[in-house]
């Protein structure tokens, strides 16, 4: 594996099986064949809690199940980080029970490499053959080392991506449980991606639809609002507030915030986040108090202006001076973190029923 394409073609198996699912078998199989082996096999874990992922491209089952289950006298663990080391050149003693399964498994020769990733995680690669195989040699070796620095920067990408598909879908379902469409548009209104929310927003038809990839509000109101934001979106970091009214008379409310060109391309320019008013009734009011540990008074204004009264109205109703409501509305905007009405009535008409 001296030839300088060959090598390119086994990197080109490990970055680009990152955002695969497993996503290190095609790399392992690559490896496995470069070096003429029985398999090539890469384990995942953390601290002191065992094995998180076996891969072994190839491999009996039942003989990776086996290994799982007497890992912890495997003797072979613990090398020097970054250093490739053979089998018999680290292990000195070999517990009975790995020296039946290594019998059993046919495991005659091994060679691997430890690699430790802040804060507290490992990985193993190791390279098997079966004891009929000549020794591992000074081939096999300096291709490990030559993937070494590869293989850093690929556990620390995949790493970063699981985390960010991880976050990504805990947002995504924490936005469709508070009834909040989200939209990504270009500059067209094309439509880059949706979640569960938006796409029923726009099968039901009401107010925003779909036509040729791109969005199609249904009112003159919803239409112009739209393409004054996709004209004019908000500055980098910053964020728009709007309303549009619907058919029935209900008020959707929503936020523009600009998307940066880097993460869909130079056509990305606006996310919409929509706060669906025929999916979410609003709270009640021992909900708000529990919630934001709001006073009785305080949640049945916070109440009325959810139903869309204005500071002024809300005060008649409840029977306070306007000043009083001032004050309630102060206090409310403190325990919800808000600071304007229309982010109130935004956050509380996502909220619902519980």
């Amino acid at each position: 594996m001296t030839d300088d394409a060959a090598f390119a073609g086994l990197l080109e198996t490990l970055y680009g099986g990152l955002t695969r699912s497993p996503p290190w078998e095609d790399f392992l199989r690559a490896l496995a064949a470069a070096t003429d082996t029985t398999y090539a096999t890469m384990l995942v874990g953390r601290g002191c809690a065992g094995i998180d992922a076996h891969v072994t491209p190839g491999a009996d089952p039942e003989r990776t199940q086996q290994y799982r289950q007497i890992s912890e006298v495997d003797p072979f663990v613990g090398l020097p980080e970054g250093q490739v080391l053979s089998f018999n050149d680290f292990v000195s003693h070999i517990p009975a029970r790995f020296r039946d399964w290594m019998d059993v498994a046919r495991t005659g020769q091994i060679l691997g490499v430890d690699l430790y990733r802040p804060p507290d995680s490992y990985v193993r690669l190791r390279l098997t053959r079966d004891d009929s195989g000549e020794d591992f040699g000074d081939r096999e070796r300096t291709l490990l080392e030559r993937l070494i620095s590869h293989l850093r920067i690929a556990l620390d990408l995949h790493a970063r991506l699981t985390t960010t598909q991880a976050e990504s879908q805990l947002f995504s379902s924490a936005m469709a449980d508070l009834a909040v469409a989200t939209l990504i548009l270009d500059r067209t209104g094309r439509i880059m991606r949706r979640n569960a929310v938006a796409a029923r927003m726009m099968e039901d038809g009401g107010l925003l639809a779909e036509q040729g990839g791109k969005l199609e509000p249904r009112t003159h109101a919803a239409a112009r609002t739209i393409s004054q934001i996709l004209a004019a979106p908000p500055a980098a970091g910053k964020e728009s507030q709007f309303e549009i009214a619907t058919a029935d008379g209900q008020t959707l409310h929503g936020r523009a915030r600009a998307v940066p060109s880097s993460a869909y391309g130079d056509g990305a320019w606006v996310a919409l986040f929509l706060a669906d008013p025929t999916q979410s009734t609003g709270p009640s009011s021992d909900m708000l108090r529990d919630r934001f540990q709001l006073t009785k008074s305080e949640a049945a204004l916070a109440l009325h202006l959810a139903k869309g009264a204005t500071l002024a109205d809300a005060a008649s109703e409840l029977y306070i001076a306007y000043n009083t409501a001032r004050s309630h509305l102060r206090a409310i905007f403190a325990k919800t973190g808000t600071h304007r009405q229309v982010q109130l009535v935004t956050l509380l008409r996502t909220v619902g029923k519980e």
